[in-house]
């Protein structure tokens, strides 16, 4: 049963039947919760935060690398179903991380007959990494926020109005 209270007002309970109030605090804990045995489902190494997982694996070999892979995702997305949960293909991608001449194009990750694309770069826990794990794709990011931070600050002080500062009073 889950109600809400703002304030002095409380709604009425509503039956929950299956899945965890969205928008509330304790979601992400509840569903970490409810996932947290995800790691007897495959071999793969993860790394959880609130709805969302990067699942890692290494090999020196290319084609066991991909082998493996594909049937650990295999197992990853019958363990979804399962727990009545849903991998959305369309969001879902890797990174072939190497410091070898192997292209991410020509490693194929398929999901229940859906193509996973290769990504370039990837987004993890804020840090934006290239496939060679350099930190070009962040540190252009931060240039470009802060250079829209500058150009935001420099049209604002043409509306304000400078006070000077007795050097006596400080």
């Amino acid at each position: 049963m889950q109600c809400y209270k703002i304030g002095a007002f409380k709604s009425s309970y509503k039956r929950i039947s299956c899945g965890v109030p969205q928008g509330s605090g304790i979601s992400p804990l509840l569903f970490l919760i409810y996932i947290s045995d995800i790691k007897k489902a495959s071999s793969f190494h993860h790394t959880l935060f609130a709805d969302d997982i990067n699942l890692h694996m290494s090999n020196s070999s290319f084609n066991v690398l991909q082998t493996t892979v594909n049937l650990e995702l295999c197992k990853i997305d019958n363990w979804l179903r399962s727990d009545k949960l849903s991998l959305n293909y369309n969001k879902t991608n890797f990174t072939l991380l190497t410091s070898r001449k192997h292209s991410s194009a020509s490693f194929k990750v398929i999901i229940n007959n859906h193509n996973i694309s290769p990504e370039d770069n990837l987004k993890y826990l804020g840090v934006l990494l290239d496939n060679k794990l350099s930190w070009k794709p962040h540190v252009q990011k931060v240039e470009t926020q802060l250079s829209r931070a500058c150009g935001i600050l420099s049209k604002l002080s043409c509306n304000t109005t400078s006070t000077e500062i007795n050097p006596s009073l400080t």
